[in-house]
C-alpha cells in the first residue's frame, strides 16, 4: 500500500503557542485507485481533501490529503517557524500568526516565496501551531464522532456519524514512535489546560472546542499511549432531526415534552456510542424556555445553547459531582441534569425528586434490570426505593445493525407502576402510549382533564415543526407565549 506521511524538520515555540513542531509532517496519498476498490466520499475539510474508501482487502480507510510542500516550501516553512520558536509575537489567534508569518518573511527576504505560496504556508503554520498538527483535519471534520488510538504502532482510526455500519475507519495518520505519541498527549493536555506525567498517567479533559479527551501514557496502566477524542455538534440536534434519522418518532417527543413539563424523573439509558447524551439533550429542549435547567457534568456535553437560565457546573469525581449538584439544588432548578450517573452523586436525584425538581440522567445498561442493579449498589435501601418508585420513565436507545448500515434507535419505554416496568413502547411493535399508566399520573401532575388530548396536539405541534435547534426553540417560545 503506497501512502506516505511525510517528515521535514522544523522548530516552533512561543509562549502562545500549543503545539511545538520539531517535524514538518504531511498526509499525502499516492496512486488512490491502486489502494481503493471503492471509492465511498470525497470532500474538503479546509485546504485539505478526505478520501472515504474500502480498499482491496475490504478494510474501511479514512485518507487525509494535505497541500503538497516542495522544497521551496519546505525552506519557507523552516524559516519561519525557526523565527517564530525565538519571537515574541503573540500568536494567538489566525490574525495574529498571519501578521506575524508577513513581518517575518518580510524581514528574511521571503516576501515572494510568501506571496507564492500563501495560503499553503499558511495552512501548515497555524496546524501546527495553534491547530492539532497532524490530527487537525480528523478533528475539524464535523462528520467524524470519534478519533481513537489504540496502540503507537497501529494508525489512528475514526468513528464517521455516516459510515457507522463500518465501526471505524482506519485512517492514514500514524506516530513514528512511542515518545511521539506520548508528546502527542502532553499537547492535548495543555489544550485541556491541564497536565499529564508519569506521575499521574491518565489524562481526562476537555479542548477549546468542548470535544471529550481520554487519555493514558502507557505503562503501567496500558501497554502504549492511547487517546480517545470524542467529539460531541457545538449545536445539539433537535428532535425533529433525530425523527427523521428515525432515532424516535413524534409521540416519543411529545410524551417526552409533556413528562418534562410535569417535573418527573426520567432517565435514557443505553451502552457506550449508543447517543445517550443526544437524545437526552434534544428531550431538554422540549421545555419551557425560561425555566432554569443546572447540569451536572464532568465535560460539557449537554447543551441548551440558546437559554438565558441554563447553567452548567463541573466536578472531576463522584465526590465533586455531589457537592456541585448539592450546589446546584440551592439554585432551586426547574430540571436538575446529571450528565451521566457513576456514583455518589445519584444521592442528589434523590433530593432532586423529593424537592419537586424536575431530574433527568443517562445510564449505562440495557435493561430495567440492570438499572435497578446498578442504583440498588449505589444507594441506601431507602433512598434506593424512593428513587426507583419515582422513576417516571427509562428510555433505551441502542446502536442496531439493519444489514449493513448500523442505526441509533430508540429500542424501548418503559414506565414505573407499583414495584415493577411495564414496557408502552417497542420499536418493532409500536407502543401504546395512551393507555399508559404515565399518561394518567401526567393528567394528576399537571391537573389536567383533557392531557389524552393536549398530548394528541403536541405530536401535531412537532409534526409541523421544521427542523433545526432554533427552528425548535422559535416554536417552543410560541407555544408558551414568550
Amino acid at each position: 500500500m503506497n501512502f506516505l506521511i511525510r517528515m521535514r524538520k522544523a522548530f516552533s515555540k512561543n509562549n502562545s503557542v500549543n503545539f511545538v513542531v520539531k517535524n514538518l509532517r504531511y498526509l499525502r496519498i499516492e496512486n488512490i485507485d491502486d489502494i481503493c476498490l471503492d471509492v465511498l466520499r470525497r470532500y474538503s475539510v479546509g485546504m485539505a481533501e478526505v478520501i472515504i474508501c474500502v480498499d482491496k482487502h475490504g478494510i474501511a480507510r479514512y485518507f487525509v490529503n494535505e497541500p503538497l510542500v516542495d522544497e521551496v516550501l519546505l525552506n519557507a516553512y523552516n524559516k519561519i517557524m525557526s523565527y517564530l520558536y525565538t519571537s515574541y509575537f503573540s500568536l494567538e489567534s489566525f490574525e495574529e500568526i498571519r501578521k506575524a508569518v508577513e513581518i517575518v518573511a518580510s524581514e528574511i527576504g521571503l516576501g515572494m516565496v510568501l506571496r507564492k505560496y500563501y495560503d499553503t504556508l499558511m495552512y501548515y503554520v497555524y496546524r501546527d501551531s495553534k491547530g492539532y498538527g497532524i490530527l487537525d483535519v480528523v478533528l475539524n471534520d464535523g462528520g467524524v464522532e470519534d478519533v481513537e488510538l489504540s496502540d503507537w504502532r497501529k494508525p489512528v482510526t475514526v468513528v464517521h456519524r455516516d459510515f457507522l455500519s463500518y465501526e471505524a475507519l482506519v485512517t492514514n495518520i500514524h506516530f513514528q514512535s512511542e515518545e511521539e505519541a506520548k508528546n502527542y498527549i502532553d499537547k492535548l493536555a495543555i489544550k485541556c489546560g491541564k497536565s499529564v506525567s508519569y506521575a499521574k498517567p491518565e489524562l481526562h479533559g476537555t479542548l477549546p472546542e468542548g470535544y471529550r479527551v481520554a487519555a493514558t501514557l502507557g505503562n503501567p496502566i496500558s501497554s502504549s499511549p492511547t487517546f480517545n477524542v470524542r467529539k460531541l455538534p457545538n449545536v445539539p440536534i433537535d428532535v425533529v432531526k433525530l425523527v427523521k434519522q428515525g432515532v424516535i418518532n413524534y409521540e416519543i417527543a411529545a410524551l417526552m415534552w409533556l413528562v418534562n413539563d410535569a417535573k418527573l424523573f426520567y432517565v435514557v439509558v443505553g451502552g457506550s456510542g449508543s447517543g445517550k447524551t443526544t437524545l437526552l439533550n434534544a428531550f431538554l429542549q422540549l421545555s419551557n424556555p425560561n425555566w432554569k435547567i443546572v447540569v451536572v457534568q464532568d465535560v460539557p456535553e449537554i447543551k441548551l445553547p440558546l437559554r438565558t437560565r441554563f447553567i452548567q457546573f463541573y466536578g472531576e469525581d463522584s465526590d465533586e459531582l455531589l457537592q456541585r449538584c448539592f450546589t446546584a439544588l440551592r439554585y432551586r432548578p426547574d430540571i436538575l441534569v446529571v450528565g451521566e450517573v457513576r456514583g455518589r452523586e445519584i444521592i442528589a436525584l434523590v433530593r432532586a425528586v423529593a424537592s419537586g425538581s424536575g431530574s433527568a440522567t443517562t445510564f449505562h445498561a440495557s435493561a430495567p434490570e440492570e438499572y435497578e442493579l446498578a442504583v440498588r449498589g449505589l444507594l441506601p435501601r431507602d433512598l434506593y426505593v424512593m428513587l426507583s418508585l419515582n422513576t417516571a420513565l427509562m428510555v433505551l436507545v441502542s446502536r442496531i445493525r439493519r444489514g449493513y448500515s448500523i442505526e441509533r434507535r430508540v429500542w424501548k419505554i418503559f414506565e414505573r407502576v407499583d414495584d415493577g416496568w411495564r414496557e408502552i413502547y417497542d420499536m418493532s411493535r409500536g407502543g401504546s402510549i395512551l393507555s399508559s399508566y404515565i399518561i394518567k399520573r401526567l393528567a394528576k401532575r399537571l391537573d389536567r382533564d383533557d392531557v389524552e388530548a393536549e398530548y394528541e396536539y403536541r405530536v401535531k405541534v412537532l409534526e409541523n415543526s421544521g427542523e433545526g435547534y432554533e427552528s425548535i426553540e422559535r416554536i417552543l417560545k410560541r407555544y408558551y407565549g414568550l
